[in-house]
């Protein structure tokens, strides 16, 4: 998911990351500077709740992934984090292109895949009326369109959340 984040608009990311993240990041946490990083971006974007809402969650997921793929890459000493690992100075045991390890990247990647359709949900407007795309979306329209789904992205987040407290 961070690669996602990073790669979606490069010199936006070169940006927020030189005059954001990195001068906040010393007195707000690592988790505090993503949320602060992605805050600026949603302001950047016009604060529109909507996109907000996506941006703040994209953060958190991309956040909480890269939490469990470093704790799960030091305890199975295999390269899963969520970054590629250089081939010439990956110290990993267990490498990029051993069966489990592919298929334990392939899960993130699906896991990704999931959470970016539930999040594109938000700007799919095929059944909406014309023209409230233009005006903007209200708060309760995203919130009812994530409701409609029960949330479940979210559900998903604070279960991999869970799972990298106890790893």
């Amino acid at each position: 998911m961070s690669m996602v984040a990073t790669n979606w608009n490069l010199p936006m990311h070169k940006f927020l990351k030189n005059y954001v993240y990195k001068p906040s990041r010393r007195y707000l946490g690592q988790f505090g500077a993503v949320l602060l990083t992605f805050s600026t971006s949603a302001l950047l974007h016009g604060m529109n709740f909507q996109l907000s809402a996506v941006l703040l969650s994209l953060g958190t997921y991309a956040f909480i992934e890269s939490v469990l793929r470093m704790k799960l890459s030091k305890r199975l000493n295999a390269c899963v984090l969520d970054r590629p690992c250089s081939q010439s100075g990956c110290g990993h045991r267990h490498k990029s292109v051993e069966w489990w390890v592919v298929l334990m990247n392939s899960g993130f990647v699906l896991l990704n895949l999931f959470h970016l359709a539930y999040l594109g949900v938000m700007f799919d407007v095929t059944n909406e009326e014309p023209g409230l795309q233009e005006q903007g979306f209200s708060y309760t329209h995203t919130l009812k369109k994530w409701a409609h789904l029960n949330f479940l992205s979210h559900w998903v987040a604070l279960g991999t959340f869970i799972l990298s407290l106890i790893l």
